[in-house]
């Protein structure tokens, strides 16, 4: 099990810690914060992101594919009126060539635990601690 620790510091700002490292996250101006860091949302985004890069990274190792760039761009459309993202747009970027490509992306949806648990849908328990 991993364990992420959200702590309040003031008006809109809250540090988080994940073993040994911290990100600040905020809220910018619009949103009563003082934009010192990313939103959640933006986190949210960025775990998917980096997630799904980390997948097909492993996926390119696996299959002995030479890697000289790779990015995953992630894109969210919102659904302000129930507090969600409607949709979720990955784009895949890289010099592979682009049949490769393809089948690297298909094998890494297997791998990323964000994407599946995002497209599975995951319980969420809340207790007091």
């Amino acid at each position: 099990m991993i364990e992420a620790k959200a702590e309040w510091k003031k008006n809109y700002q809250v540090r988080v810690s994940v073993r040994e490292f911290e990100i600040d996250v905020d809220e910018p101006p619009q949103y009563h914060g003082e934009d010192t860091g990313m939103m959640p949302t933006e986190l949210f985004i960025s775990s998917l992101a980096s997630c799904f890069c980390l997948a097909l990274v492993f996926v390119a190792k696996k299959k002995r594919v030479q890697i000289t760039d790779m990015r995953v761009d992630v894109s969210a459309e919102a659904d302000t009126k129930n507090f969600r993202y409607s949709r979720l747009i990955v784009k895949v970027g890289s010099s592979i060539a682009n049949s490769v490509l393809e089948e690297m992306i298909v094998q890494a949806k297997k791998y990323c635990y964000v994407s599946n648990t995002i497209s599975q849908s995951c319980p969420i328990e809340y207790e007091i601690d």
